[in-house]
């Protein structure tokens, strides 16, 4: 099934993508979910909008991020809230931000503009579980199917940036996903405490590439499968540092501005 966002943006979905919105999988023959940017368009460049302000009491004008909404084209998987507002969703990601969760790919999904400053930008997304998974997935594990992982790059004012000279979307890719924000201590997330990622062009092997993952300056491993990984003891309550990191055959850094991503995450008392 074909879930377009908004009935009323058809057309202007499917003329989007006739101009190359973003990478369109290939149907993989199999019921795996299939994910794809109809907006943005692929390396589109949005003009700064101008805006008016008083300063020492003259009106002067301002230049401004452009209004961007995100549209998804998600097939073979259902994303929405259920009563206790969690459920299947979608992790879409700024640049590097920690994720943003999708529960509803019918409407546009409007950008932070705080995170629309001048120069290239790279979109990335993919389906993740909810709580209570038939397969039993982890809560906010990512589906790990061909064709399930989109991105789009495009460009605000003008091209340019360190994205622009850095990002090869050819080269081996890691995306990171969890953790993220606060826990409650003792909480499902907590006890069985998630570490993921995603992976593009590139397998994982025991004597080539792997992922290295530290938390709090103690390494925790480097790991040689694509799969979740969950650590036998929980952080204990507080504040928490995680690196998570590509690593190539001769335990060097991969290149690539999103390979390695260091991230606070939080503890709290369960109230």
């Amino acid at each position: 099934m074909r879930r377009f966002v908004r009935p009323a943006l058809v057309v202007a979905a499917l003329a989007l993508a006739a101009c190359g919105a973003g990478t369109k999988p290939a149907d993989q023959g199999s019921p795996g979910p299939l994910l794809h940017f109809v907006s943005p368009r692929m390396d589109a460049v949005y003009a700064m909008q101008t805006a008016k302000e008083m300063r020492d009491g003259k009106e002067v004008e301002i230049q401004v991020p452009p209004k961007l909404e995100v549209l998804f084209d998600l097939q073979n998987y259902v994303v929405g809230k259920d009563e206790a507002g969690k459920g299947q969703h979608l992790h879409l990601i700024v640049d590097n931000e920690p994720y943003q969760a999708i529960y509803d790919v019918t409407t546009g999904v409007a950008l932070d503009p705080k995170l629309l400053t001048k120069g290239t930008h790279v979109l990335r997304a993919f389906p993740s579980a909810g709580p209570k998974d038939d397969k039993g997935a982890l809560h906010h594990e990512s589906r790990k199917h061909a064709g399930a992982f989109a991105w789009v790059r495009f460009h605000v004012g003008a091209r340019g940036g360190d994205l622009a000279q850095e990002f090869d979307p050819a080269k081996p890719l890691l995306t990171y996903s969890r953790p993220k924000g606060e826990y409650a201590a003792g909480s499902p997330e907590h006890a069985k405490f998630m570490v993921d990622w995603y992976l593009t062009n590139v397998t994982l092997s025991k004597d080539g590439y792997r992922v290295a993952v530290t938390l709090d300056g103690q390494k925790l491993g480097d790991y040689a499968a694509w799969k979740p990984v969950v650590l036998e003891k929980s952080p204990e309550v507080g504040d928490h540092v995680i690196r998570v990191e590509l690593l190539d055959r001769d335990d060097k850094a991969v290149t690539g501005p999103f390979n390695a991503t260091e991230r606070k995450f939080k503890v709290a008392e369960r109230k």
